[in-house]
Order: structure tokens, then sequence, then C-alpha cells
């Protein structure tokens, strides 16, 4: 044997004991007796796994054996853990639950607060950025990225300081917010994913397109509200934006809005329709409430509560603001309210979809017009809107029909006269088609004739 081959075999074998070997000197430590042994056996059954693919190098089954082997002694345990119970993949910018999940660990105030636009919270959700401590952002894949986010405090001409001073200042932070911003692609790691790709302008979209399914989302929102009874704030601490017309929207609202009924469940799968039919005739029926002016604004403008609303609490699941509702009830002793109203569009965040336009559309630009685009508590209102018209189409179409088919004619001359002005309707139909095809059709040259 040559004096190569020789030294190519005391390579590889020292590759498979430092492979073999545990990566940090803490885990053998605490490894057990049991796991020492086990680590010896593995070892063992790699050098006879090696000696089988000696003897028999085109056995494909044992070469496998060998690759699942090393990798198995390769990754210790806590590793393997890791790695079976975090299944789910890390890179996913298409996915909006995803995103929602990342944007929530911004939501504690001890960990972060507001920054500006280009740096907030939204900004390095997309970028694949979650909130693991105070001003600190991590990257969710694992690449090992991360970055205090902090900014020199703001400082104005009225709390003592000169305008030089104050234009520093300013000029300080407009430089680290544009330091910030190219971290938020370039702070991943070198092979992570995120740093070429984030989420697009669209992942905050709202599903409010469909009308059926956003009212039904209000109905929801609604009917959660009403579940907290006493601690919704009166109707008179509700300030909503001017363009929204609630009693206009209370009139289009479906008749069976405010109705609500029990019906007592039946006990057994095989219930005879006698039982059926007794059950149905003792169910109370449907009551009409009058609507709760509250509860419907806050649900219009994307509010909900949290959890089962026993605690006086109502949340926004795009923005994850929180509002504790006892701060705009009179206490229980008599004491004013803690704040006066209770605005439904103001204490939203500001890039909340439900009412910032360019957040729900997708597509809104700095300088393009938001006149056309529309937030979400408009797509809602919208969504009513074209609910009651196409009621109103359907309810005048039957009544069209109804009377259509209850009056019948009282001479049978004029269904004559109806047939005539449908045949002489079908012969100008058929006019015009052939003067079109005669238009369109393109006159070909006549073949000469062949003598033969």
């Amino acid at each position: 044997m040559s004096y190569a081959v020789e030294s190519k075999k005391r390579k590889f074998h020292r590759m498979l004991e430092s492979i073999s070997k545990p990566i940090t000197d803490n885990v053998s430590k605490a490894a057990a007796p049991s796991t020492t042994s086990a680590t010896a056996q593995d070892r063992l059954l790699t050098n006879l796994s090696i000696k089988k693919v000696r003897l028999s190098s085109g056995d494909q089954s044992d070469l496998a054996a060998v690759r699942n082997s090393i990798q198995k002694i390769s990754r210790p345990a806590h590793q393997l853990a890791s790695a079976s119970s975090n299944k789910r993949p890390s890179f996913v910018p298409w996915d909006r639950e995803r995103f929602l999940e990342r944007l929530e660990t911004f939501r504690r105030v001890d960990r972060w607060t507001s920054k500006p636009t280009p740096i907030n919270e939204v900004q390095w959700a997309k970028c694949g950025w979650i909130c693991t401590d105070a001003m600190r952002v991590s990257c969710i894949s694992g690449c090992g990225g991360s970055v205090v986010v902090k900014l020199p405090d703001e400082i104005d001409e009225l709390d003592g300081y000169d305008a030089e001073k104050v234009q520093e200042r300013k000029e300080v932070r407009a430089k680290l917010v544009e330091e910030f911003a190219k971290l938020l692609h370039d702070g991943h790691g070198e092979s992570c994913p995120w740093r070429n790709r984030g989420c697009d302008d669209t992942i905050q979209h709202l599903p409010l397109t469909n009308a059926d399914s956003a009212l039904a989302g209000l109905r929801k929102r609604y009917l959660n509200m009403l579940q907290m009874g006493d601690k919704l704030p009166a109707d008179d601490a509700i300030q909503s934006p001017e363009d929204f017309q609630l009693d206009e929207l209370l009139k289009m609202l479906p008749e069976d809005w405010s109705k609500t009924s029990e019906k007592p469940a039946v006990n057994g799968e095989a219930a005879s329709s006698d039982n059926q039919d007794s059950t149905e005739a003792n169910a109370p029926p449907s009551t009409e409430t009058p609507l709760n002016r509250a509860a419907l604004t806050l649900a219009f403008f994307g509010w909900d509560a949290v959890s089962d609303g026993a605690t006086g609490l109502v949340g926004c699941g795009a923005c994850f603001r929180r509002l504790g509702l006892w701060m705009y009830k009179p206490k229980a002793n008599g004491d004013v309210t803690v704040y006066a109203s209770l605005d439904v569009a103001f204490e939203h965040m500001e890039y909340c979809p439900w009412i910032d336009r360019m957040a729900q559309s997708g597509t809104g630009k700095p300088n393009q017009k938001t006149e056309d685009l529309r937030s979400g508590w408009e797509l809602v209102a919208q969504a009513v809107r074209v609910k009651h018209r196409r009621h109103l189409r359907s309810t005048t179409s039957m009544d069209t029909v109804q009377t259509d088919t209850g009056t019948p004619s009282a001479e049978f001359g004029e269904d004559d006269e109806n047939d005539e002005a449908k045949k002489t309707a079908d012969r100008e139909w058929w006019a015009k088609i052939r003067r079109m095809r005669q238009l369109l059709t393109t006159k070909s040259p006549r073949r000469k004739s062949v003598i033969q």
C-alpha cells in the first residue's frame, strides 16, 4: 500500500473521530453514564458500518446506514429536540398570520416605543424581525442578526434649548433613522433569506372586499361587545370621524340584525321528528332588542372584545392596541371618568389599516392622492350600503314577478301582439348579423382553372 493511500485513510479516520466527539465540553460533563455508553455504542456501530462499506462498496444501503449514524452522533440531543419541535418554516413573507405574530411582539410598552415611520414596528416585522428585549430586535430565522434600535430624545425650544441645539438633534435623529433603515435588510446574516426579500406592502390588507364576509365580521364583533353589558361606555362618550354616519347606516342594516334567539340543544342524534317539532314549538321566539350604538360604533372601527369581555378590555387585531373601557365610565363612588371621551379612530395606531387608507390598499404611495382609497371602517360602511342596495333590487324584482304572474292578460290579442313584436325583433337581429358577416368576411380571389 502506497504512502498516499495510507495518509488518506488516516485523514478519513481522524475526520470520523472529530465528528463523533461532542461539540462542547459542558455537554459531555453534564451527560449521564447511560449517555456515555450510548455514545460508545453508536461509535461501535459506526465502525462496524464502515467495515461493511470497505467489504462491499457497491451496497448503497450500508452507505446510507453510515450516513445516518454519523448524523445522529454529530448533532447533540438538545439540537435534535429543537429541530423536531420547530417544524414551521420561518421565511414565509407572504403569510399574513405569521406577519401579525411578529408584529404582536412589539406590543409591550416596556420593550418598544413608537419610532419614525421608516423604522417603526411594521417595517421591522415585514423584514422578519421580532422584538426580544428592550429596544432590541432579532431575526425570526435565527441567523444571528440582532439590532438595538435607540434614538435620542426629541427636544424643543420650549424646553429651554436654543434653536441651534434643536436643529443639531434633529439632524442626528434623521441620520440614525437612515442607518437603521439600512439595517432592516443588511442586519440579517449573509445567508438569511430575509436579507433579500421582505413582506409585500399588501400584507396589512384586511379581508373586507367581500360584502358578506365584512358584514359577518361586523356582526361577530358587535355580539362580542354586547356580552360586556354595563362595562361599555355611554353613547355620548363615543367620538367618531365626521364622515361616519351611524344613523344612516342603522337604517341600512338587515332587519334581523338585532334579533337574538336561543334554541335548546336536542340530546341524542337519533331524535324523532315529533320530538323535534315539539322542541321547535316550545323554543322561545326571537326577540328584537334595540341596537347598542356604542358597541356598534366600536365594532365598525375594528374593535373587538378581548377574551370573553369580562375584563372590560377591547383590542384591535391589526395593530394590537388595547383599551380599558373602565377609563371612560364614571366610577362607582361618583368620581368622574379618567377620560371624558373615547375616540374610536384616534386610539388606533397610526399605521393601522382600520384608519390608514394606504395601509389597507397596499398600493398607496406618499405622493399619491388618497381620495380614491378606502380604510377598513370605510369598506365596512360601504359593504352595508352595497348589501342594502342588493336587498332592495331583489325585493323589487320579486314584487315585479309576483305582479306579472298574478294579473293575467284580459284579451288574447295582447299575446298575439307580443308574438309579432318578438318576430319583428328577431328579423331585425338576424339582418344585423348578416350585415356584420358581410363586412367582416373578406372575398378571396377565385382560383384559375387548370387546363389539362
